[in-house]
């Protein structure tokens, strides 16, 4: 009676393969042993902060489609930084639109007042606006130019329902921050109704 094969065994060619390997092998000599890991450490109540209520609920002024002259030039010249950056080149419009949603609420969490968000330019694309006229024949002008999605659509996000109320006013950044691809989003310091909320 033949004894039945484990997974683990070796044919006995395949056991004459591995002795030729082990003479071919030289031992490291005196290694010092690899520590053990570290042991996990258990989390729990972890404890989220979470905006308060005035922030979320009751009406919000529209935020500015512009900042104020004397706050962009001071942060074109270097007199104040942005605290925060957010680069949202590639990302999907949901993936966009979620990381700029948590990105400001911890910006005002922090108590960050300016907010630097990367959109990028896009690329050129061009809808048809005189259908009648056939494809061939069609100039330049009768085609739109739009640019990148996120371009479009940031400041559309930033005026909605889901971030007015944290966002002052927003405005096209310096050249030497991203120019037409980026955005300063000058942020609420308090909550929406109370007299002074930038």
């Amino acid at each position: 009676m033949t004894r039945k094969k484990k997974p683990g065994d070796l044919s006995s060619s395949d056991k004459a393969v591995w002795q030729e390997v082990a003479k071919s092998v030289t031992p490291l000599g005196n290694r010092p042993e690899t520590p053990p890991p570290p042991k996990a450490v258990r989390v729990s109540n972890v404890r989220y902060d979470r905006l308060p209520s005035e922030w979320l609920t009751g009406s919000s002024a529209q935020p500015e489609a512009r900042i104020d002259r004397k706050t962009r030039r001071n942060i074109t010249k270097g007199r104040q930084e942005f605290d925060r950056s957010v680069d949202l080149h590639g990302m999907t419009q949901d993936h966009a639109l979620n990381t700029l949603k948590s990105v400001i609420e911890g910006c005002i969490r922090r108590g960050d007042k300016i907010l630097l968000v990367v959109t990028g330019k896009g690329g050129k694309r061009y809808s048809q606006l005189a259908a009648e006229t056939p494809v061939a024949y069609r100039t330049r002008n009768e085609f739109e130019q739009h640019g990148g999605v996120l371009k479009r659509m940031v400041p559309l996000w930033l005026s909605g329902p889901d971030l007015k109320a944290f966002v002052h006013s927003y405005g096209p950044a310096a050249q030497e921050h991203g120019g037409d691809g980026a955005l300063y989003v000058v942020l609420r310091r308090k909550a929406p109704g109370h007299k002074q909320s930038r």
